[in-house]
């Protein structure tokens, strides 16, 4: 060895300890090594990098200084070999040992590549000499396996390592627990990120909650989402927590855990609503944090804080009148069942549409008990096949159960029926979520259908419409409110849609729930303008130049702030003057955001209410569970994963997709899949809903 080098046969890249695998995640604050992945070189405990402003030799290109105890050393980028540093020693060496370094490829000077790079961690693309750093590959290892959802065992795999090896001999294959230490440090420095990206937010953010829990009931995880409008006037959504919370799963415990996070993310005071499900624990978890919240710091003194998931809503709402019109259809389930029971039947009853001549490709699908839709898709799909079901009767002399002309007739009334709460479910939990303004006239839409469907001259039909309205009348009191105030500002409906429905819904009681959305509406214009002129730095009643705290005159500055209510009282809000302008023509491509950004100027107060109100999600389901009674599943061959690593998994991916989609909605994320070679903890994860 050299004397001008320090030996580093053991670089920290490789000093992960294989048999802590089953331990949790290290703490930030662990005296362990920290590598530092966003750099060039990794940095061992007690080094502090040094400029190399000043230095001028192109040699330095390929190394970094850093300081040890008082002591200068230099490490190379390549291969992390730390060599003599100070100024005495000049720098033959280095460029002795930039000609040997086993870790950097040789390029002929003659014959550079180009490429788009990325490695520079600049975010920006550009043309430029091929240069590869192992650090930057492997922080992008572990983003890739964050953001699509990849087994940490993939770089245990041998077809995965050949294909690296192949992109990039050089390219040091990191083992599972290293890359799990690297996706802790990329979560630890997104969550800083987005932390700065909700300060900045100056209006409120909405929050959803969900509880997930593992299918032997042992573990349960509470997922905390919020929902926001950026500066730009954009859709944002961030998972802030994916927490284990151990049962039982109280009220109190689920108020405990949401109620650190929000400190935690300091968000406490910045609440608008809490979007959940419809249950007992949720609504005296919602009734326990009202309590610790101060009403002042909530919207509308928190009386319209509890949002009911109206995707839930509608769920329990189908629930209901499916169990009315399930012996109405028995005869075409049993058909369906018939047909799709054997390869053989299936083959037949394929045979049989083509020589239909059915225009129709669809495969018969059979209901499930859990998801209310699929009884629409399997009426959708066997009415398309009826003259195939009648002719198979001749062909198979088991099957008895053939449905009679009368039964196709419902089977096509009850499908137009559902297919209205299909299409407002599926508008209900679209990934990227529309905006609040959009939901009101479909609510109302539903409700004006089941009070038709309540006359029809079909008893089956009449019951089942009996049993959803009942349902339907349970929680409307509940949601509309936020969505009446939405829809007002939406410069295409404004008050006239509320006036429209609430009189073919409501009749003579139309007027006073009218005067209810105007007034929330109002009620929020004072609250917003108070709020704003204490932010404007508006001096206090109480501070008077001149005057101290016993003056007679005190209660004068009362009356005098009181003349000017009055006075006031009389001119036009802004909320007059934006309901006295014309509502817009109605157009598919219309962008409501677009048009708030841009009216600001018109209506700063309304546009500061616009971006609170229309960030709020009026469901809590992704767009694969909407329709199911059962909830999501987190694929169960993930079954090992400690908390901390799937919460880190979880969160990172979210906030890596938004980054990905700046200028757009964040998708929301999805399932986590295999990865049964990860030994963090022993414990299947499957979501039930809450």
């Amino acid at each position: 060895m050299s004397a001008m080098e320090v030996d580093s046969s053991t670089t920290p890249i490789d000093c992960v300890d294989e048999s802590n695998d089953m331990l949790p995640p290290p703490s930030p604050t662990d005296e362990t090594h920290e590598e530092e992945i966003n750099g060039v070189v990794t940095l061992l405990p007690g080094e502090v990098r040094i400029s190399k402003a000043n230095l001028r030799n192109p040699v330095w290109l390929n190394f970094d200084k850093v300081k040890v105890n008082g002591v200068e050393k230099v490490v190379c980028i390549y291969c992390n070999k730390r060599l003599a540093g100070a100024s005495k020693n000049g720098t033959s060496h280095l460029g002795d040992h930039y000609k040997v370094c086993p870790k950097r490829k040789v390029v002929d000077l003659r014959q550079k590549v180009l490429t788009s790079n990325f490695m520079k961690g600049e975010g920006k693309q550009k043309l430029e000499a091929y240069i590869f750093y192992q650090n930057f590959a492997r922080r992008a290892l572990a983003c890739m396996i964050i953001m699509h959802e990849y087994p940490l065992s993939i770089v245990d795999h041998i077809g995965f390592r050949n294909f690296v090896h192949a992109l990039q001999p050089t390219f040091t294959m990191v083992s599972r627990n290293t890359i799990k230490s690297d996706i802790f440090k990329i979560y630890d420095v997104e969550k800083v990120k987005t932390m700065k990206a909700l300060e900045k937010n100056q209006g409120r953010v909405a929050v959803t909650i969900d509880m997930w829990t593992t299918s032997n009931q042992k573990r349960g995880y509470m997922v905390i989402t919020t929902h926001f409008i950026d500066d730009s006037w954009n859709l944002q959504s961030r998972i802030l927590r994916f927490v284990y919370v151990p049962c039982p799963h109280t009220a109190q415990a689920l108020c405990d855990a949401l109620m650190d996070t929000f400190l935690d993310w300091n968000i406490d005071r910045k609440l608008s609503t809490i979007t959940v499900d419809n249950c007992s624990t949720n609504d005296a978890m919602v009734s326990l944090l009202l309590e610790n919240f101060d009403p002042n710091c909530l919207w509308w003194s928190g009386s319209l804080f509890h949002v009911r998931c109206a995707a839930h809503i509608l769920n329990l709402i189908v629930k209901d009148g499916l169990e009315v019109i399930k012996e109405a259809i028995e005869k075409i389930r049993d058909s369906v069942a018939f047909w799709t029971a054997t390869p053989k039947r299936e083959e037949n009853f394929e045979e049989t549409i083509r020589q239909l001549r059915i225009p129709f490709t669809k495969k018969l699908p059979l209901d499930c008990v859990t998801r209310w839709n699929s009884n629409y898709l399997m009426l959708q799909t066997a009415i398309e096949y009826k003259d195939a079901f009648s002719r198979l009767k001749h062909c198979d002399t088991q099957y008895k159960t053939v449905p009679t002309e009368n039964d196709w007739k419902l089977a096509v009334e009850i499908c137009g029926r559902l297919k209205v709460f299909y299409n407002v479910t599926e508008l209900f939990s679209r990934t990227r979520y529309p905006t609040a303004n959009l939901f009101f006239a479909k609510i109302c839409e539903i409700k004006i259908a089941l009070s038709e469907w309540v006359f029809c001259d079909n008893v089956v039909v009449q019951n089942m419409a009996w049993k959803m309205e009942e349902k339907y009348d349970k929680y409307w009191q509940n949601i509309h409110g936020i969505l009446g105030v939405a829809a007002v500002l939406d410069p295409r409906y404004k008050m006239t849609l509320i006036e429209y429905y609430f009189r073919r819904i409501f009749g003579i009681e139309a007027e006073s729930k009218i005067e209810t959305v105007l007034k929330l509406c109002c009620d929020l214009l004072t609250e917003y303008q108070d709020r704003l002129n204490k932010g404007g730095g508006e001096p206090s009643s109480k501070v008077v130049s001149g005057v101290g705290d016993g003056d007679d005159l005190s209660d004068f500055d009362k009356f005098v702030s009181s003349r000017k209510k009055a006075k006031t009282s009389h001119v036009k809000t802004e909320l007059d003057n934006y309901l006295e302008e014309e509502v817009l023509p109605r157009h598919p491509d219309f962008d409501i955001l677009a048009w708030w950004k841009s009216n600001g100027l018109k209506y700063p107060t309304l546009q500061a209410i616009a971006k609170d109100a229309l960030a709020i999600p009026v469901s809590t389901v992704a767009s694969e569970s909407a329709f199911s009674t059962s909830g999501r599943v987190l694929n169960p061959n993930r079954n090992r994963l400690h908390p901390k690593t799937l919460e880190a998994l979880m969160c990172a991916q979210s906030w890596l997709t938004a980054l990905e989609h700046e200028d757009e909605p964040l998708q929301g994320f999805g399932t986590i899949n295999d990865d049964a070679d990860d030994h963090d903890c022993v414990s299947s994860v499957t979501n039930v809903d809450g």
